[in-house]
């Protein structure tokens, strides 16, 4: 989060950092959600208690996650922007797939490891 806001003053265009934007906003309702889950566990039955803030401050990571934009909106924004100038590959596989990469070198190399081994 501080890293996205320093990207922000830095740049001074939201355009610019708006990967880092949104994966932030994605992140923040479940990282207090997760905190103040955290929380009421530590404290026990006091913890889900009216004597404790922790089941406002589980509604507000509610409230959190879809004011701004669904966290799923921002999610895909950051989908996008991850993949954006990235090719398909051509083919069925992706192109890390080993049974492809082996058999592309075999095509490519079978002659010479071939002529390589002795027998």
């Amino acid at each position: 989060m501080l890293r996205t806001a320093r990207l922000i003053d830095k740049e001074q265009d939201y355009l610019k950092v708006r990967k880092e934007i949104a994966a932030v906003k994605a992140l923040m309702p479940k990282v207090f959600s997760d905190v103040v889950s955290r929380a009421m566990h530590l404290h026990g039955a006091l913890g889900v208690s009216e004597e404790m803030p922790f089941m406002a401050m589980l509604s507000r990571a509610e409230v959190m996650a879809v004011a701004d934009g669904p966290t799923e909106v921002h999610k895909v924004t950051v989908a996008g922007q991850l993949l954006r100038g990235v090719e398909p590959v051509d083919g069925l596989w992706p192109s890390a797939h080993l049974p492809s990469r082996r058999a592309a070198a075999q095509a490519r190399l079978g002659a010479t490891l071939e002529a390589g081994v002795v027998s």
